[in-house]
């Protein structure tokens, strides 16, 4: 790291040189981190040569000497995007028990695997999930609004304009299959939740909707 002598909070480790992981680094840097940046492809750590802010380290992202080099020590976020699920997994569980950094996050590029990786209590994200729902969202005019985890489980939630006419309670709103109306977005930006199913469309209404997804 460039400051040796920050808090461990202003200190980031990106662990995988793809383009995920060169987006993560120069996000952080322009945030004002310091950042490294762990790979063992020397290929990929030169296309970040020319950065300023960012150190690059060559070496195997499970060997614990490679980690130390790259400053782990001090670093208090580590973002593990490789582009092998099971090594991110596996390296985010020694950063997270090894070393003691609980603020980490790996990469999982497989689906069915995200819940079970959650099962281990261990922070993921899955880009495939999150082009699937954007893409989705495109080609059918509904707005993914975002995911939250509940436990084990994972909860969806998509923005769609209203097709019901102003006056409609939101309990007669058409749902599609599993989902659950959540509330509406009215036109002035103003959000009302569905606690009794009776609250009102306005003109302009956007509704959210809620689906379990795992």
């Amino acid at each position: 790291m460039k400051d040796r002598e920050k808090s461990a909070e202003g200190n980031v480790l990106v662990i995988g040189c793809g383009l995920l992981g060169r987006k993560i680094a120069r996000e952080f840097v322009a945030r004002g981190f310091d950042v490294s940046v762990l790979d063992d492809r020397e290929e990929a750590l030169e296309q970040l040569a020319n950065d300023p802010g960012v150190v690059t380290l060559r070496g195997f992202p499970m060997d614990l000497s490679a980690l130390r080099a790259a400053g782990i020590a001090s670093c208090g976020t580590v973002a593990v995007v490789t582009a092998d699920d099971n090594l991110n997994i596996t390296v985010a569980q020694i950063v997270r028990d090894y070393f003691g950094i609980q603020n980490v996050v790996a990469r999982v590029s497989d689906p069915a695997r995200e819940s079970v990786f959650d099962g281990l209590g261990l922070r993921t994200v899955c880009p495939t999930n999150l082009a699937s729902d954007t893409i989705l969202g495109a080609l059918t005019g509904s707005a993914p609004v975002g995911r939250v985890s509940v436990g084990k489980h994972t909860v969806s939630f998509v923005l769609r304009p209203a097709k019901e006419p102003p006056g409609v309670t939101l309990i007669s709103v058409k749902c599609e299959p599993d989902e659950k109306v959540f509330g509406v977005l009215h036109a002035n930006g103003e959000l009302e939740l569905s606690f009794t199913g009776h609250e009102l469309l306005k003109a302009g209404d956007s509704v959210i909707f809620a689906k379990q997804i795992d």
